[in-house]
């Protein structure tokens, strides 16, 4: 198939937009994921699409190819109709689980409960797919030309919907699924919250695993746990999945420092140790959903983990955005919703909430959920996309009813059966900001709006690119693509149409660094990359010190989730050459396998919020391909990294870039102005006391050489004021930028302590209490030899109306040090404190400086 126009391409083309790249992929993409740098596989349903293979079957799987958007098919053989899916450590693709065989129309041809792994006599050629587990090898030469090994490996037992995990060793954990059915997990009313309807349910102490499979087959519902290889456990019901049965299909799971998971489903949350299949009290104590707003497949809110920063010490924070809230008997069953509930006037939610479970290094944190702030309207099928700038975009959905179809009274209109369970599309973006102020992060402003509805069966994944492929909505039991239009409610065909959604920096000046790895290991040796002067310019300063170099893991998508997806950003610092380029130095991985497990991502370098094109690159080993379990011996704790090294060359502020919701540029401006007005008003005052001064009849004669510097404050005998001017090179800097030290302060020696030759008073080189060119050294230098003992000195006085630091440096023990200095994380603070006192009364004003991090 061959892509669009390119002149109708670029015509639509906008930062914000949306861009249709491929009329046609084949299979309508209701899982999508990313192979490598240049092919996305797509994976349909067994269904009836009009494009068929040599052998008369039709398409379900498909491989595009970024670099010409071009789509290609894969002959399929099982029926991957809402599997999971996961890349192993190796890299090897795995897609597990399905539904039975079908025929045309999407009914099934096997008994439900029934799996088989024999090929069913029917026009689609297609295999059970409830025990099926498919691999792609993209290491075994072109991946674009590797075809799944398909119908040669299963699971124990059957799984439709189930959860997925990559644990560290490189292996998948299984979770749940249904055996049959299809809208929830569960018969109405829930006699048998673990089988669902099993003849005779029986207790698994004891049993052997066939008898467990045996039983589960006679229900509809899978409550056990797997591993993918077997690590021989056996067989085990998950008491969270009993506990939240109905509402369990395609459980939240994410893998927390300590190990355990982290799932939430139906409205409760749990974390769960899977090898001693574990949920101690301590770790039921997680409250439940907000509302009892519910968030899994079918009410299908958006979920992610935060990304994981050095700022927030790696700890994971998960978010919810959306969702659905109906009543126990709303739900309904297996079969549908409660018939008499009209899902197309049921408006799903906006609520975004988030929990914190556990810090960095696996301890409790909290149990309970914080309310964020509300989408801009209601949404379910919204599925969150981590971007290399490290903010979060949600894509698709609906504003009313949930994921799903069925035939119900309120969806046949006009003689047809409509079959999907939502309406009103959302066709605009909504950005998730986690660097901004709790209640403003979210925000859709400049973002354009996309004339293709995503509903049930859409996904979305980032692209290396930087940009979001959206792809399939098929909310049919089998294929249709002649649905009556401008119908209301509104009708909706199934979608071959794969879009890009271009974010604001997509057509940006890209980064383009040098010397990135192939590979990055947890723990040992840093990493260097280098970014040249032609893109970093006269802000190399200011760009090399807003850097993220981030690794991200895309995921695969389905069913608005994006299964394994998470985020990174590693520790680095840099040093700007004389030359205008810069030169980065990079810690590894975290040693905590837990946080980041082993396996293919993406590694981007974004500068100033544009991020280069992401590079492929494996996690934890150093190429593709092995075994798998694969332990991992990480190496030393990564070390502390030095501060960033600015050259004084460098450093412009780059116009209309900084901080985005204000520009820095301006907020520099204000401050700047700000500085030099107080600059004045001082000067202004200075004059206006040497004014006065010249009025009176006597002067206090000049101390010799020695003498006790500033004192006589403020009185008939007051001191003269020099302003010291400040080292280019000073550590010092205000927001003014590098370089831009003390502005507005003053020595506090008199005139004719100073020489002729107006030598500013600072040692030059710091000597520390050594005299320098005969001058004494200012008893008001703050430094230290373990502060900055390469970098030049600085006398820091204050001229005020109420007082003289010099004097009060000289007879107040409180004022050892007057600029009291301390640290915070990522930058040292200098500064005055007002609520010291001199003269009987408050010091008026309160002055502070930041030194360059």
């Amino acid at each position: 198939m061959t892509a669009l126009n390119t002149q109708s391409i670029l015509a639509q083309r906008q930062a914000g937009g949306f861009e249709v790249v491929l009329e046609n992929s084949l299979a309508s993409a209701m899982m999508l994921a990313l192979i490598d740098e240049n092919n996305v596989m797509i994976i349909d349903k067994a269904e009836n699409n009009p494009t068929k293979l040599d052998n008369g079957k039709p398409v379900w799987g498909s491989v595009m190819s970024l670099s010409d958007n071009t789509a290609r098919g894969l002959d399929m053989i099982t029926n991957p109709f809402c599997a999971a899916g996961a890349t192993l450590g190796n890299g090897t693709w795995m897609v597990a689980g399905g539904n039975q065989a079908i025929g045309y129309g999407g009914g099934a041809l096997n008994v439900a409960g029934q799996p088989t792994v024999t090929p069913a006599q029917g026009p689609y050629q297609d295999y059970d797919g409830r025990l099926a587990i498919r691999l792609m090898d993209p290491t075994n030469g072109n991946s674009g030309n590797i075809a799944w090994q398909d119908n040669s490996t299963f699971m124990k037992t059957p799984r439709w919907y189930p959860g997925i995990e990559v644990m560290t060793d490189g292996s998948v954990l299984l979770i749940g699924g249904m055996t049959g059915g299809g809208y929830i997990n569960r018969n109405y009313p829930n006699q048998d919250p673990a089988f669902e309807g099993a003849a005779a349910p029986q207790a698994l102490a004891g049993n052997t695993w066939a008898a467990v499979s045996n039983q589960i087959n006679s229900g509809g519902s899978n409550p056990t746990w797997e591993f993918f290889p077997d690590k021989g456990f056996p067989p085990q019901i998950m008491t969270f999945m009993q506990n939240t049965s109905g509402l369990n299909t395609y459980p939240h799971t994410y893998l927390m420092p300590s190990g355990k998971l982290f799932m939430q489903a139906n409205y409760s949350t749990a974390l769960w140790n899977p090898y001693a299949n574990d949920e101690t009290k301590a770790y039921n104590l997680l409250d439940d959903m907000p509302d009892q707003i519910v968030r899994v497949y079918p009410a299908s809110g958006a979920t992610a983990m935060l990304p994981l920063t050095p700022e927030n010490n790696y700890t994971p924070t998960i978010l919810f955005c959306g969702g659905t809230i109906m009543t126990d008997q709303q739900w309904g069953s297996y079969t549908s919703p409660l018939d008499s509930l009209n899902l197309y006037t049921h408006a799903a939610q906006k609520d975004c909430s988030s929990i914190t479970p556990e810090d960095a290094n696996g301890n409790l944190v909290s149990g309970s959920y914080t309310r964020e702030e509300e989408l801009p309207e209601p949404r379910t099928m919204g599925q969150f996309i981590h971007l290399p700038t490290g903010q979060m975009v949600i894509v698709n959905g609906a504003q009313m009813g949930t994921a799903g179809y069925g035939n119900m009274s309120w969806n046949k209109i006009n003689g047809v059966n409509f079959e999907g369970l939502s309406n009103n599309p959302t066709y605009q973006p909504v950005l998730y900001d986690p660097e901004k102020p709790m209640g403003s992060r979210l925000s859709r402003d400049g973002f354009g709006i996309s004339n293709i509805a995503r509903l049930y069966h859409s996904s979305a994944i980032l692209l290396p690119d930087g940009s979001v492929l959206i792809g399939g909505s098929n909310p049919h039991q089998d294929v249709s693509i002649n649905m009556p239009a401008n119908t209301s409610p509104q009708a909706f065909n199934t979608t071959y149409e794969m879009e890009k959604w271009y974010p604001p920096y997509f057509f940006e000046t890209r980064p383009e660094p040098t010397g990135l790895p192939s590979y990055i290991l947890y723990g040992g040796a840093t990493w260097n990359f280098t970014m040249p002067a032609s893109y970093m310019g006269s802000s190399a300063n200011y760009k090399a010190n807003n850097t993220k170099v981030m690794v991200i893991r895309p995921g695969f998508s389905t069913h608005a989730m994006n299964m394994g997806q998470r985020s990174m950003r590693l520790q680095h610092t840099y040093t700007v050459n004389d030359d205008g380029s810069v030169m980065y130095m990079v810690n590894p991985m975290p040693t905590n396998q837990n946080l980041f497990v082993q396996g293919p991502a993406l590694l981007f370098i974004t500068i100033d919020g544009i991020p280069s094109s992401g590079k492929f690159i494996q996690v934890g080993t150093q190429k593709q391909g092995g075994q798998i379990p694969n332990t991992i011996t990480a190496g030393a704790a990564p070390k502390v990294l030095p501060q960033g090294i600015n050259n004084s060359k460098y450093d412009a502020i780059p116009e209309g870039h900084g901080i985005e919701s204000f520009g820095l540029g301006k907020l520099i401006g204000i401050i700047v102005a700000g500085v030099a007005v107080i600059a004045l008003l001082l000067l202004g005052l200075i004059c206006w006391r040497r004014r006065a001064r010249r009025g009176q009849t006597t002067k206090a004669a000049a101390p010799a050489s020695g003498a006790i510097y500033g004192m006589g404050g403020y009185t008939t005998n007051g001191p003269e004021y020099k302003r010291v001017h400040t080292p280019s090179n000073t550590p010092f800097q205000t927001f003014a930028g590098p370089g831009r030290g003390s502005t507005g302060t003053f020595d506090t020696y008199k005139m004719n302590d100073v020489s002729a030759a107006n030598t500013p008073y600072y040692d030059n080189p710091p000597r520390l209490g050594t005299p320098q060119n005969g001058m004494p050294r200012s008893p008001l230098m703050h430094e230290t030899a373990s502060l900055h003992s390469t970098t030049q000195g600085q006398g820091w006085g204050e001229h005020q109306a109420q007082g003289d630091v010099g004097e009060q440096y000289y007879n107040n023990s409180a004022y050892s040090d007057p600029s009291r200095y301390y640290e915070t994380p990522g930058q040292q603070h200098m500064s005055y404190h007002s609520s010291q006192s001199y003269g009987g009364g408050p010091r008026p004003d309160s002055q502070s400086y930041f030194r360059a991090n």
